[in-house]
């Protein structure tokens, strides 16, 4: 094996572990504090950025009632620091207002994402003290960093895309939807040169599909000898398997991040990220309406709209992208070996998905605030146009 497939190789074994540290979540157990009447639940370690948020369960047999300290944070925060706990605080304008009653039996969460950027941007031990009548209950939990893949995450992708995202927003008169279609144009464009040699590659290979098949039926049972022509010929007309699946790999994370900060853009939580030349952020400023739609929730008067557009322009991204396959005569379907049914199979789940992904992500935009929707079509056109572009290139 060469270096060069060697290089491939550990790449993709590389973002692959990448990818599984995005999607799962380090496991941590609920620590809940039982002391007489009051139960307090939350995690021991929470990795930094995560929103804190506590349970708190009556056990008695009266109303608790926490007074509202809006625009202060409730309860008093503390944090570990040289061997004595120092005392928080902080202010947010758009907090939720109302006292916090809590029946006999019953559970209220109680959360810090209004003011998670003062009181939880650091790494260290926190302190958390609830008085109910003449007691006071504590609660010590971590924020912690992630692990090493969570960091490489964090700082090479995560945060330039995020900031990239505020920076944008900002400029185009504090709109989120303009700033969304923007910062994914942007992104589009600087990983265009691999999305067209991905596409280009899996086009070319769908032309010399035929010939492939052809090779099987002719050498069937050598597999040796399918391969070495099958090498051959996508070597000739300048097909790669690497090169069709690895500058996927390369541009998943970076579309990856940018869905999260479609989605998580405006929260709380997010704005532990910010670089520091992005100051005065306010959230409360920035315009969530974008053509109708309230980009941030759920359930407007054009709700339904943005998940039927999302299907119809996959289903056409989908079928420029799929080129057209001849129809066997009885003769070649008996003489079908058992790789050519494979083959066969692929064939029928190319024409399934075409339908199949476009209905599956109208459900899954449907159940996603509208800027997520919002990033997936902008980013649906700029692929539709590319397709058309090396659809051409390539007849």
């Amino acid at each position: 094996m060469d270096k060069q497939k060697i290089l491939n190789i550990a790449l993709i074994v590389t973002l692959g572990l990448l990818l599984m540290q995005m999607f799962t979540r380090q496991p941590a157990t609920t620590d809940v504090t039982v002391k007489d009447d009051l139960e307090i639940g939350i995690k021991n370690e929470l990795t930094i950025g995560t929103a804190v948020n506590l349970t708190l369960k009556n056990n008695t047999e009266a109303v608790m009632t926490f007074a509202n300290t809006c625009p202060k944070n409730p309860f008093t925060v503390s944090e570990y620091q040289n061997g004595e706990w120092k005392t928080l605080s902080a202010q947010a304008q758009n907090c939720p207002a109302g006292d916090t009653v809590i029946q006999p039996g019953e559970s209220k969460v109680i959360t810090y994402q209004h003011f998670q950027k003062d009181l939880f941007s650091e790494i260290g031990k926190y302190r958390i003290e609830i008085p109910v009548s003449n007691k006071t209950f504590l609660k010590d939990f971590e924020i912690v960093n992630p692990n090493i893949f969570g960091k490489v995450w964090r700082i090479l992708i995560y945060q330039p895309v995020y900031n990239a995202l505020i920076f944008l927003t900002q400029i185009s008169g504090n709109s989120f939807g303009w700033g969304i279609v923007l910062l994914t144009l942007a992104l589009r464009l600087i990983l265009f040169i691999p999305f067209q040699k991905s596409l280009a590659s899996q086009r070319r290979l769908q032309k010399i599909q035929p010939e492939i098949d052809a090779i099987k039926k002719r050498f069937a049972g050598n597999q040796q000898m399918i391969a070495m022509e099958t090498v051959a010929i996508m070597k000739k007309n300048n097909v790669s398997m690497f090169g069709s699946c690895l500058p996927i790999l390369i541009q998943m994370p970076f579309l990856i991040a940018l869905f999260w900060s479609a989605r998580d853009g405006l929260g709380e939580n997010s704005l532990i990220y910010l670089y520091s030349f992005i100051h005065d952020f306010n959230p409360a400023l920035i315009a969530t309406n974008f053509f109708g739609l309230d980009l941030v929730a759920f359930g407007n008067q054009l709700y339904f709209a943005l998940p039927i557009f999302l299907a119809i322009s996959q289903f056409f991204q989908m079928k420029l992208a799929l080129s057209k396959t001849k129809k066997k005569t009885p003769e070649e379907k008996k003489d079908s070996t058992n790789e050519n049914a494979m083959a066969e199979a692929m064939q029928s789940m190319n024409k399934f998905m075409p339908y199949f992904l476009p209905l599956m992500i109208a459900f899954f935009s449907a159940t996603m605030p509208a800027a997520v929707g919002i990033y997936w079509g902008t980013s649906t056109l700029f692929g539709i146009l590319q397709q058309l572009i090396v659809n051409r290139q390539v007849k």
